[in-house]
């Protein structure tokens, strides 16, 4: 994914702040506001709540949720889509591949004439390690 050109397609700044945070969040799975903070400390929350907003408008990012009061994110990576499963004790979270789940979802949506802006689907339950 080319951060350069998607913000050029979509008419914003390519800032060096921007370049610099995005491949930061593309060496990892899944980071919150606070991960981006930790390793950018002379960024201020408002400049990085300001990025992960616009890299959401974008497209470049989606948004999970885990039912947590912080947000969690991911690089948006459509030939690779899937969703969630978080263990509630350990807090590990596993991919699941969700093509199929994913297919029913958007042919529910288209319809009843509804366009999905954006979506995640996140299972919380117990992993096996912490079931036995």
């Amino acid at each position: 994914m080319n951060i350069e050109k998607i913000l050029k397609s979509y008419w914003k700044s390519i800032t060096e702040e921007r370049k610099e945070v995005f491949s930061f969040i593309q060496t990892k799975h899944i980071f919150t506001a606070q991960d981006i903070s930790e390793n950018f400390p002379n960024l201020g929350r408002a400049s990085i709540f300001r990025t992960i907003r616009l890299f959401l408008e974008i497209g470049v990012l989606r948004r999970l949720t885990f039912g947590e009061r912080s947000e969690t994110y991911e690089i948006n990576e459509t030939e690779h889509h899937h969703e969630h499963m978080k263990c509630t004790v350990c807090q590990n979270i596993m991919n699941f591949d969700s093509h199929s789940i994913c297919k029913k979802i958007f042919e529910e949506a288209k319809k009843q004439g509804f366009i999905i802006q954006e979506h995640s689907l996140s299972i919380l339950g117990k992993c096996q390690k912490c079931t036995n």
